[in-house]
């Protein structure tokens, strides 16, 4: 796993090196990720182009990529980079979903939008509140904290989330509309088990 993860982390610090010598500061490479994925959901929202859209969140995502890059390169890593640069990864993956609410979109048991809305709150929002709440009111230790996992973590909900919105762009927009709901329910399991190992007495 180690070896695996060491390919994109080098490439990752290549691009910063190479961009470390623009006058930009890291965080200012957050909120140009930030302002991508804003341009990119107006694209999807108002002019209902898909495919552009699409285009600008992936830059968005690599913008993402960069300000950590760059942060190591210029040697300014910080906590409050670190915290940003969380902050605008929910802002990004909010403003994804938002976007398709007001895309034509196949009902499946009931509106698309109730079921965009639920994912928003299931995934992007809950398992991050619960680590952070349950730190803040020190239910848990910093460390028991860091170390919640579960079964549909912010990677796997991107993957299966793209994965269905290819299929839809390929075949049909039901398969994204599956995948989010399929995402809403790995995503309630996750709450579960963040919510039952904060319970759980620390032996």
């Amino acid at each position: 796993m180690l070896k695996q993860a060491e390919g994109p982390r080098k490439i990752q610090d290549t691009i910063g090196e190479a961009l470390a010598a623009v006058p930009l500061s890291p965080n200012q490479w957050t909120l140009l990720s930030v302002i991508a994925a804003l341009a990119a959901g107006a694209v999807i929202a108002v002019r209902q182009d898909l495919g552009l859209g699409i285009i600008l969140f992936a830059i968005a995502a690599l913008l993402d990529l960069v300000d950590g890059a760059v942060a190591r390169a210029r040697r300014e890593t910080s906590a409050l980079g670190g915290f940003l640069d969380g902050v605008a990864d929910r802002f990004v993956e909010a403003i994804f979903l938002f976007s398709f609410m007001f895309y034509p979109l196949p009902i499946i048991l009931m509106d698309p939008k109730i079921w965009l809305a639920a994912f928003i709150f299931l995934g992007t929002c809950m398992p991050s509140f619960i680590r952070a709440y349950a730190d803040h009111k020190g239910v848990i230790t910093r460390e028991r904290a860091l170390a919640l996992g579960g079964l549909f973590e912010r990677s796997e909900r991107l993957g299966l989330v793209i994965l269905g919105l290819a299929a839809g762009m390929l075949l049909s927009m039901q398969f994204f509309v599956y995948a989010v709901i399929l995402a809403c329910a790995l995503s309630l399991v996750t709450i579960i088990q963040r919510l039952a190992a904060i319970a759980q007495p620390k032996v």
